[in-house]
């Protein structure tokens, strides 16, 4: 049975009806909670193939696997995701956004200092963990200073 996802007004209606979602002006729904929920990779073997860069975001929310923990666990990493995104886009070289699930990577993210998730590591140095959320151009100038780095 495909349920609408619970809003506040939702209470004030009963049992059985549910508000149909309008559109945007672009005609999607914006309720949509499939929307920004990052899957994190649970396999540490698995690699999408060579890049000039890779950033890896370790969460402790999204889908692991079966397992969907809620955004309001810990709202923090779908904001290291997103500007992970948004950073890759903006960067001319071939930049790759990994995510992986913090609780099966915890031996990996020890290794960057990453001991509180959600943590950010880019190439191979820690940007930033927890509630320290980087914005674009942080994440930005850490990629540009790892290419350079790496030159």
């Amino acid at each position: 049975m495909d349920r609408l996802p619970f809003r506040m007004s939702d209470t004030a209606r009963p049992t059985g009806e549910s508000i149909p979602e309008e559109p945007d002006a672009e005609g999607s729904a914006t309720d949509d909670p499939t929307d920004s929920v990052p899957v994190a990779s649970l396999l540490p073997w698995r690699s999408g193939g060579e890049a000039d860069l890779t950033i890896t975001v370790y969460i402790v929310t999204g889908k692991h696997g079966k397992l969907r923990i809620p955004e309001s666990f810990c709202r923090e990493c779908n904001l290291f995701v997103r500007a992970a995104d948004l950073a890759a886009e903006q960067v001319d070289a071939d930049v790759k956004v990994r995510v992986v699930s913090w609780w099966t990577h915890i031996l990996s993210a020890l290794r960057y200092g990453g001991y509180h998730a959600p943590v950010m590591v880019v190439g191979r140095k820690r940007l930033c963990q927890g509630y320290d959320v980087p914005t674009t151009c942080e994440v930005l100038e850490a990629i540009e200073a790892e290419l350079e780095r790496q030159q």
